[in-house]
């Protein structure tokens, strides 16, 4: 069985609320904060992403367009994802490119490309690797996405969650 990784970076460039912005992420995180924060925009890049991964571990990389010109990599449907996409772009400006790249723990990375309205792209770069197959991707891109329902707001008054209580949502 693979190693599994973990992500420990997201950096934003021009995606929904979040003109250039970078998350440091540990093995577990919790997303707190007041309203326009962007928490809903971290979470939607990473159901766009648990999206594409689907995709790839079950198809062939195939020739997209990326930052750089034509690779390899996977074409996301995003109207088949629960996300507002007619937002995507900061600040509803879609004539420049959007992306959002995750970094493994592994120091391979996984980039959500999206250079016009209504399309996105999953780009690969692992590390001196080439990934092309499902086989390839799980070995170097195996770090699962998981969702806990949301735990009710919390007012400034309450105790917060104890890492238990939260890691048995989890399970």
């Amino acid at each position: 069985m693979p190693e599994l990784h973990h992500f420990v970076r997201v950096d934003f460039c021009r995606f929904k609320a979040f003109e250039n912005f970078t998350l440091h992420l540990r093995r577990f995180n919790i997303l707190v904060g007041p309203n326009n924060a962007g928490k809903s925009t971290i979470l939607t890049a990473f159901r766009i992403l648990a999206a594409a991964m689907r995709r790839a571990n079950t198809r062939k990389a195939e020739p997209v367009t990326g930052p750089q010109g034509q690779t390899l990599g996977y074409a996301i449907d995003l109207s088949a994802i629960s996300i507002a996409e007619e937002n995507i772009f900061y600040n509803y400006d879609d004539t420049q490119d959007a992306t959002v790249k995750f970094r493994l723990s592994n120091k391979n990375e996984l980039l959500l490309y999206f250079p016009e309205q209504g399309v996105c792209h999953l780009i690969l770069e692992a590390t001196n690797k080439r990934v092309h197959t499902p086989l390839t991707f799980r070995s170097h891109f195996n770090c699962p996405i998981g969702f806990v329902p949301i735990l009710g707001p919390v007012e400034h008054i309450e105790g917060l969650f104890e890492k238990e209580a939260a890691r048995a949502c989890t399970v």
